[in-house]
């Protein structure tokens, strides 16, 4: 058991990872369309095949990686704000599909609160200009914290997911490690996709898994400084992954000792 959780979460989509960083480095639409597909295969793998119809959030995931992709490669002569507005409608329609139960169920202010929260992270990652010097470090940092918090949250399937996203852009993370976080092969558009998957994720650990609030609200401002340029912003991202891990560590001890 312990091996096929191995496989599926870090070796599987680390291998992809690898034929991607190999074949496709120049090529900014082929990288976009390949760290994609280096995480699709370990999410059907994860989930037994999603559901069809989606039956719960989980299943919505590979269907709103799949839209994010697609408009993200719609050519280069379409103005750029058709572009960043259809990203913008495809997380908005994946965020409300997720947190269709509690809308329905359960609707409070706090949950609007965060649903917008969310929002405006995805608006800063779609509208503000990319330009990390490492931010296949930055998407991989920040799924790995959520992998560990989602787990420690009781909820393995979405912490195998999130271990599948970090290991998808792991070959060029340890790259960008290798030079020092001073520069990468991979253009951070590429990465938007992943990133608004990495947003939907944490929306289903915070909204089903009780994620506490100042954990969520660390790992939600983790992947933000893909849009900042300085390297005081990457140490942002580790420090503030660090320290989310460590608050539910902290809780989770105080509760087993009450």
């Amino acid at each position: 058991m312990q091996i096929q959780l191995l496989l599926q979460t870090i070796i599987l989509p680390l291998l992809l990872s690898f034929v991607v960083y190999k074949t496709t480095r120049q090529n900014t639409a082929r990288l976009t369309a390949g760290l994609f597909f280096a995480w699709l295969p370990a999410c059907f793998w994860i989930l037994h095949l999603p559901a069809w119809p989606p039956a719960e959030a989980v299943d919505w995931l590979w269907l709103a990686g799949l839209a994010f992709v697609t408009i993200q490669l719609i050519p280069d002569d379409v103005n750029a704000h058709y572009v960043k507005a259809g990203q913008l409608g495809a997380f908005i329609l994946a965020l409300l599909l997720i947190s269709l139960p509690l809308l329905q169920y359960a609707l409070t202010a706090e949950l609007i609160v965060e649903l917008l929260l969310i929002l405006l992270a995805a608006g800063i990652l779609v509208i503000a200009p990319p330009s990390s010097p490492a931010p296949a470090f930055v998407i991989s940092m920040s799924a790995t914290a959520l992998a560990i918090c989602a787990a420690l949250s009781g909820t393995l399937l979405v912490a195998q997911l999130s271990g599948a996203l970090a290991a998808a852009v792991g070959m060029f993370a340890i790259a960008e490690l290798t030079k020092r976080l001073a520069s990468s092969h991979l253009q951070t558009s590429a990465l938007l996709p992943l990133a608004l998957l990495y947003l939907l994720l944490l929306t289903i650990v915070r909204l089903y898994a009780d994620l506490p609030t100042g954990s969520a609200l660390l790992l939600l401002f983790a992947p933000l400084s893909l849009r900042l340029k300085n390297h005081t912003a990457i140490g942002l991202t580790l420090l503030a992954a660090l320290i989310a891990t460590a608050w539910l560590l902290m809780l989770q001890d105080s509760n087993n000792y009450y």
